[in-house]
Order: structure tokens, then C-alpha cells, then sequence
């Protein structure tokens, strides 16, 4: 993980700005069952900030709730200053966030470009040279998208297509993008490569929220990270403090029972 420990040594501290999310007491259930309960989260503008927990503590529930894929029970979302609160995600998506979510769920039986242009949706019938630029600059940070351009997503390895799921988010220009499980089913020398190029855009201005499992690339990319369990946030702050938690050593980064 050097590539990771190089952008950890030179990460800057967490930009102080507004928020540019803010989730109040946020609930979902699923029917009897619920899967978020009352969680409090904040992203501020120009910030990159993680949500590490174990499978089934709620962050996928909770970004889709955020996102609008899911309508919550209680609490409240309010994105770029307005209250965004069961705003179905098309709506979202016009606001400025964008979800890559878990598992790629790209457009297997569609072009590469088809599905970059199809990323920008709310924008191609009002600035298809914009739309085209993006392209270019997609394939500038991702070079094997250009090589696939005209080849079937679903033809692409698991790695390109999460290129292809993370640039086609970018491709409706939003504030803030929302990452759902960026390692699944990806070897590490392809999630070093994806990091740095997160870190990059998050530092040209981009606010990014991560779920990731592995927490020690969460914790070594973010500004700050959130810890969840049973649906309900157990504390956060700092990344960089909390790679060194006793708490979080012991359940994420693989020391258990050493005090």
C-alpha cells in the first residue's frame, strides 16, 4: 500500500467550510426491520470524508436515503443548502450529487462512451461540447477507458469498470460525489490506482463521500471518517487520529486483543 501511505503523508487537514451535506436523525427501514437509526453525518464543501463499518451496519442504507434511491422513515437531508429530504435521485442528480454505487451497475450491453454519455443525462442537450470535454478529460484520468471506448461495459474487467462507474458520476459535474464500496472485488494494485485519482479531484475541489470496507485506504485517504454499527453511528472524527484508535484498530485493522 505504498501509493496509499504516500497520499496519507501528504494529505492536508479537513477544509473548514460549511457543509455542503448535512443529515439529521436520518431513519430507513426496511419494513419491522430498521436499517438506519437516527444517524447524524456532515460534508463540507471541498471535503473528503469515509464511513467504515462492518456488512450490515447500514452505510449503503444510509447513502441511498441521502442519494434518494430510498425514501427515509424520519430525519432529515439537506444538500447544498436547500432540504433535499425524499427527493427521488434523478432530482438529486440535477442538484449536483452523484452516486457510483455498489457493485459498478454499469450498462453492461452499452459502449464504454454510451455509458459516459448516459452519466450526463441532465446536461447533453445543453452543452454537448461540454459533455464531449468531459469525455476527453474522463479518459485523461482513466487511459484504459480510452483504449475500451467503443467496447461493452460488460466486456470490461471489474477494475475498468469501476473506472467506468466512477467517471460516469463525474460526467454530470456534481459537488459532491457519493462512492459506495469503491474495493469490492478489486486487488489492491487496482484500488491504487483508483485512490490517487480521488485524492486528486477532492483536492481540485471535488467533496467526496466514501463507503469503503477496508477502512486502512479509507482512513488514509479522508479528512474525516465515521464509524457505523447496527445502523447507528458509534463516534467519528479525524482519520488520521482514529488509524491510530484503539477501537478502530481492533475491529477494522486487524488487531484484536492487543492493548
Amino acid at each position: 500500500m505504498n501509493a496509499i501511505t504516500d497520499l496519507a503523508a501528504a494529505e492536508q487537514p479537513s477544509p473548514a467550510s460549511a457543509p455542503i451535506l448535512s443529515v439529521n436523525g436520518l431513519r430507513v427501514s426496511y419494513g419491522r426491520i430498521e436499517a438506519v437509526r437516527g444517524v447524524d453525518l456532515a460534508v463540507g464543501a471541498g471535503e473528503f470524508v469515509g464511513i467504515i463499518g462492518s456488512n450490515g451496519a447500514g452505510k449503503t442504507s444510509l447513502l441511498r436515503a441521502v442519494t434518494g434511491v430510498l425514501k427515509p422513515v424520519g430525519g432529515s437531508v439537506r444538500f447544498d443548502g436547500a432540504d433535499t429530504t425524499g427527493l427521488k435521485s434523478h432530482a438529486m442528480v440535477a442538484r449536483g450529487l452523484a452516486m457510483v454505487p455498489e457493485g459498478r451497475m454499469v450498462f453492461a450491453d452499452q459502449s464504454v462512451r454510451d455509458n459516459l454519455v448516459l452519466g450526463a443525462f441532465s446536461r447533453i442537450g445543453q452543452d454537448r461540447a461540454g459533455v464531449e470535454a468531459d469525455i476527453a478529460r474522463m479518459i485523461g484520468l482513466f487511459p484504459r477507458l480510452g483504449e475500451r471506448i467503443d467496447q461493452q461495459a460488460g466486456t470490461l474487467s471489474g477494475g475498468e469498470q469501476q473506472m467506468l462507474a466512477i467517471a460516469r458520476g463525474l460526467l454530470s459535474r456534481p459537488k459532491l460525489l457519493v462512492i459506495d464500496e469503491l474495493s469490492l472485488g478489486l486487488a489492491p494494485k487496482i484500488l491504487d490506482m483508483l485512490f490517487p485519482v480521488l485524492t486528486q479531484l477532492n483536492r481540485e475541489g471535488l467533496s467526496i463521500l466514501l463507503v469503503e470496507q477496508m477502512a486502512s485506504y479509507a482512513l488514509a485517504v479522508t479528512h474525516r471518517t465515521y464509524v457505523m454499527e447496527n445502523g447507528r453511528v458509534l463516534f467519528d472524527g479525524e482519520s488520521k487520529a482514529l488509524a491510530g484508535d484503539d477501537r478502530v484498530l481492533d475491529a477494522y485493522l486487524g488487531r484484536r486483543g492487543k492493548h
